[in-house]
């Protein structure tokens, strides 16, 4: 979005300054502004306008308004402006990453702008020589600069969603920055107004020369070893204190940026002891991972790919396992259902037809089915398909004395702060809801002790 709104601003502001009239007594910056943010509209309409091009328009309007209206256009001040436009339009976006990671960004690189400034290395009264070296040392520089700054200021929200890093990022975006900066945006542009004079074949073959390059160093790169790194899946405290870390590291304009020190390095160390789970089950009741004893995770059932995938990531697992491989160490699975043990010897049954109900119910530690239990099913604890539709998908952390539970719906309503309603019209035999708290227990559901369990949702199973 800034590179359209960057290109339309630069020809707009060179076509005018040719006119010796328009440079010497027309506001040419101010000018090409306006046609900058029509032109950077247009662009937004034409690819689809999404959420995420929208809250980029909205930062890069107000950041041209301000030249409109004689002010900074990279300050913190409008950050601050497009940051409450845009969550008054979208509150549940500041939870996504794509507005963590797009804010962060900007809040970043507007803190550091001394840094991956044009004119660092170009000293004043330099010879031609001095400044055509000052200008190539300034253009790799500022290039580093840029994409190692937005990898530190997205680097916590990255991993935090996708559990994944990438070490030669800065590699791969410095090689192709300068092909989407130099050719590619600026043929996008020129082929448009070329385009009803049929005079735009060459500039699509360039620009499509310069895609297929930036495809070919994406491939290059990804082909080095450990090119993309899984990281375990690390709680809300770790994100919260280096989200704390990079607000004091970029608002203020002094040293008072060492204030960040202590919340990053109390989020670095939290992150580095991440909660793992020994045994995941899904919102069908189908399937399951459980740990095995090298501490690795293993499937039992058949939970979908999308979500055994999801299982390895957020453990930090970055194995690429299929249905049929896998399966938990000793487990045994027939046409009635699959049993396994966890490290500490505790059966794990997952049911599938209802003649193992009997005998799973009687000697499971943990039974999961996505059937309904019957009520004579009183085992230790009993995951069915009555509490996954209230709960979602559950993880559990077994310990000497029972069983802790993190739940997907913590304690079962889609919306915290929004009651149930209460249904009306049910039988007075009825088997009474799944309660909220106390570990899910009910007759479908029960685990000991009861104040071990949690209500509080855990990273994201789905």
């Amino acid at each position: 979005m800034v590179l359209a709104a960057g290109v339309v601003f630069w020809l707009v502001r060179a076509l005018l300054a040719l006119i010796p009239h328009c440079a010497l007594f027309w506001p040419i910056k101010k000018i090409a502004a306006g046609f900058a943010m029509v032109g950077v509209s247009a662009y937004c309409a034409f690819s689809g306008w999404d959420i995420a091009a929208e809250r980029s328009l909205i930062m890069t309007l107000i950041m041209l308004g301000a030249i409109l209206a004689d002010r900074p256009a990279l300050s913190m001040r409008n950050l601050a402006l497009a940051t409450l436009i845009a969550l008054a339009r979208e509150p549940e976006g500041l939870l996504g990453p794509s507005f963590q990671m797009s804010f962060g960004t900007v809040a970043g690189l507007i803190a550091c702008a001394r840094l991956i400034d044009g004119r660092l290395f170009v000293r004043p009264g330099a010879g031609r020589i001095g400044r055509l070296v000052g200008s190539g040392l300034s253009a790799v520089t500022g290039t580093l600069a840029t994409t190692l700054v937005a990898q530190i200021a997205t680097a916590p929200f990255a991993t935090y969603h996708f559990q994944t890093i990438q070490p030669f990022g800065l590699v791969g975006n410095a090689l192709t920055l300068p092909l989407v900066s130099l050719v590619v945006m600026p043929s996008a542009v020129i082929g448009c107004l070329a385009y009803p004079f049929a005079l735009d074949r060459p500039v699509w073959w360039l620009m499509g020369q310069a895609v297929g390059g930036m495809l070919a160093i994406s491939h290059w790169i990804a082909g080095f070893e450990r090119a993309s790194l899984v990281v375990p899946a690390f709680g809300t405290g770790a994100l919260a204190a280096l989200t704390v870390a990079l607000l004091l590291a970029t608002l203020p304009v002094s040293r008072l940026r060492w204030i960040a020190l202590p919340p990053a390095l109390l989020g670095l160390g939290l992150l580095v002891q991440p909660e793992r789970h020994d045994l995941y089950v899904d919102r069908q009741g189908w399937g399951a991972a459980l740990r095995g004893p090298d501490g690795r995770l293993a499937i039992l059932g058949s939970p979908s790919g999308f979500v055994l995938e999801q299982w390895l990531k957020a453990d930090g697992d970055g194995r690429r396992l299929e249905r049929g491989s896998g399966a938990a160490p000793g487990g045994r699975c027939d046409r009635l259902g699959c049993t396994a043990l966890l490290p500490d010897g505790r059966p794990v049954a997952l049911v599938r037809d209802r003649r193992a109900f009997p005998e799973d119910c009687a000697r499971a530690a943990v039974l999961i089915t996505g059937l309904t239990a019957p009520p004579t099913c009183t085992g230790p604890l009993v995951i069915d398909r009555r509490v996954l539709a209230a709960h979602g998908a559950v993880a559990l952390r077994a310990d000497a004395t029972g069983f802790t539970l993190h739940a997907a719906r913590g304690d079962g309503r889609s919306v915290p702060w929004r009651p149930e309603p209460v249904p009306t019209g049910s039988p007075p035999d009825a088997d009474p809801p799944v309660a909220a708290a106390g570990g899910m227990a009910s007759t479908q559901a029960r685990q000991a002790p009861a104040d071990a369990a949690t209500d509080a949702p855990a990273e994201p199973l789905q």
